[in-house]
C-alpha cells in the first residue's frame, strides 16, 4: 500500500479525513499526521510517504514550503493541499511546484477520493515506468545505472535480499518489500535491504487456494549478481511443478544432481526401450532434488527431439516456448512423465494430410487464428489439436509456408505486435510483454533483443 501523510494545524480536520477516507480500499495506509510543517517534513522522510494531504498556512513551515522540501527529497511525491482561502497566488504557486491538486475547506470528501485515486494512478505509474528502467538495466548488465536508480528506489549501495512468487498476487507488503517489481503474470520480484521473514512467506503459501510457490534465497547478493540470482529465484518460486504442491524454496536444486541426470537421459535416449525404462523409474523418483521448471522444459525438448515419440518430418521442432508454456500445459512434472510414457507405449498414429488446395486452406485458417490469438497460450500442440492435424504436419505447414518455424513465427509476430506497442501506447514493459503473449518479463526482453537487436527499453 501506498503511505498518506495528513498535515494541518486544525486537528478536528486530521481526525476528519482519517477517519472519512476508505484507506483500504484505494490502496493505501495512513502512516501519519502532524500539526506543522517542519513535523510534516521529518515524518514524510522517515515514513517514506507516497503522499501528502496538506494545509497551505501552517506553523513553522508553510504548505508551499513543504512542497519544495519534498520534492527536493522526492520528485515523484504526490501532493494534496487543502486550504481555507480561495487565493489566487497559492493556487498558482502550487501549481508551479507540481502539485497534484488543491482543495478548499470545507474539504468535499468526493473531490478529494478523486484525487487520491489519481495519485495511486500517477505512482503506480512511475514505479512501472523505474521497474522497467531497471529490469531493463539488470538484463544490460549496466551496474553503474543499476545502483543509481536502486538508490532512486530509495536503496543504498548495500547488499540486498531477493524473493519471488508465481500465481499469487503482490505479497510486497505481506513479506514487508522495499520493492516489488512485476515480471509478469502473477509473477513478482521482491528486493529488500533486510531478509525476509520466512513465518510470512509460509502464511501466504498456507493461505492460498491455488497451486502456487514463492522462493526465499537466504544468501545477500551485490547489484551486479542481481541478473542471475532473479532467473534463479524464479525457477525457485515455479517449483510446485516439480513438487505438485504449493511451495515454499529456499535453496536452488544441486548443479551436480542435475548434470548427472542429463549424463544418465542421454544414456537412455539410445533406445525406445532404454527411454521406456528411465521414465518409468522417474516416476518412482522423487525428482525436488534433481530438477526445477527450466531443466524441466530442457528434459522435456530432449525427449520430445527424439524419434522415438514421433518420427515424422519437423518432429524436432520444440513444441513449447519456454518453461512458462510448461507450467500452462500441464499441471505437473509427474503429468508430463505420464504422457511421454504412454506415447511411448502407444505411438500415435500419424493420419493420412490434405493436399493442395486443401492444404493451402489449413495454411490460411492456422495463420488468421495465430494472427487473432498470438497473446494466448498458444502452444504447437494446442493448436494442432485445435485444427484436429498431426503437430508434426502443421510445423510443415507453417516451415514450407514462410520459411520459419512455428516458434520463430509465432515468436516474430509477437514482436512486431510489441513494436507497435511500444511506438504507440503509453503500457509498461511489463503490460505489453503480457499484451503480446509473453508471460515472463526477462524471457520477453530476451527475444526481443534477439529479434530486434536491442531491449524493448532502448528501442524508442
Amino acid at each position: 500500500m501506498f503511505r498518506v501523510i495528513i498535515a494541518d494545524d486544525e486537528s478536528r480536520i486530521v481526525k476528519m479525513l482519517t477517519a472519512s477516507i476508505p484507506w483500504t480500499k484505494l490502496g493505501l495506509s495512513a502512516a501519519g499526521t502532524a500539526s506543522n510543517g517542519r513535523d510534516a517534513l521529518r515524518l514524510a522522510e522517515a515514513q517514506k510517504a507516497d503522499i501528502i494531504i496538506t494545509d497551505i498556512r501552517m506553523p513553522g513551515l508553510d504548505g508551499l514550503e513543504l512542497c519544495e522540501r519534498l520534492h527536493e527529497s522526492n520528485p515523484n511525491i504526490q501532493i494534496i493541499l487543502i486550504s481555507g482561502y480561495a487565493d489566487f497566488s497559492y493556487a498558482q504557486r502550487a501549481i508551479q511546484l507540481g502539485v497534484l491538486g488543491y482543495c478548499l475547506k470545507p474539504v468535499d470528501i468526493p473531490e478529494l477520493l478523486k484525487l487520491l485515486r489519481q495519485a495511486v494512478r500517477n505512482i503506480r505509474r512511475e514505479v512501472s515506468l523505474q521497474a522497467d528502467t531497471l529490469l531493463d538495466y539488470m538484463e544490460e548488465g549496466e551496474e553503474a545505472p543499476l545502483r543509481s536508480i536502486l538508490r532512486d528506489f530509495g536503496f543504498t549501495d548495500g547488499e540486498l535480499y531477493i524473493a519471488s512468487s508465481v500465481r499469487m498476487p503482490d505479497c510486497g507488503e505481506a513479506l514487508e518489500a522495499g520493492l516489488t517489481v512485476r515480471l509478469g503474470k502473477r509473477k513478482y520480484l521482491y528486493l529488500s535491504e533486510k531478509p525476509f521473514q520466512r513465518d510470512a512467506a509460509c502464511r501466504l503459501i498456507g493461505e492460498s487456494t491455488e497451486k502456487c510457490g514463492i522462493s526465499l534465497p537466504a544468501a545477500p547478493l551485490s547489484p551486479a549478481q542481481l541478473k542471475d540470482r532473479v532467473t534463479e529465484a524464479e525457477l525457485m518460486a515455479c517449483q510446485f511443478f516439480i513438487t505438485g504442491a504449493s511451495c515454499l524454496t529456499e535453496v536452488p536444486v544441486s548443479a551436480g544432481l542435475t548434470e548427472e541426470f542429463f549424463r544418465q537421459l542421454q544414456e537412455a535416449l539410445a533406445s525406445a526401450d532404454s527411454l521406456l525404462a528411465f521414465l518409468h523409474k522417474l516416476q518412482k523418483q522423487n525428482c525436488t532434488l534433481l530438477l526445477d521448471i527450466g531443466s524441466a522444459y530442457r528434459f522435456y525438448n530432449l525427449v520430445y527431439a527424439s524419434p522415438f515419440l514421433d518420427s515424422s518430418p519437423g518432429a524436432d521442432e520444440h513444441f513449447l516456448n519456454g518453461y512458462e508454456q510448461l507450467a500452462e500445459t500441464y499441471g505437473s512434472f509427474a503429468d508430463v512423465l505420464e504422457e511421454m510414457e504412454a506415447r511411448l507405449r502407444t505411438p500415435e498414429p500419424v493420419p493420412p494430410q490434405p493436399q493442395n488446395a486443401s492444404e493451402a486452406s489449413s495454411f490460411m485458417q492456422i495463420i488468421k487464428y495465430l494472427n487473432e490469438n498470438y497473446e494466448k497460450d498458444v502452444s504447437l500442440k494446442k493448436l494442432s489439436e485445435l485444427f484436429h492435424l498431426n503437430s508434426s504436419y502443421v510445423s510443415f505447414l507453417i516451415k514450407n509456408e514462410t520459411g520459419l518455424t512455428y516458434s520463430q513465427y509465432l515468436t516474430e509476430l509477437r514482436i512486431g505486435k510489441a513494436k507497435e506497442l511500444l511506438s504507440h501506447t503509453d503500457l509498461s514493459l511489463a503490460e505489453i510483454s503480457e499484451a503480446v503473449g509473453f508471460n515472463d518479463y526477462f524471457y520477453f526482453i530476451k527475444k526481443f533483443k534477439k529479434v530486434v537487436g536491442v531491449t524493448p527499453g532502448h528501442f524508442i
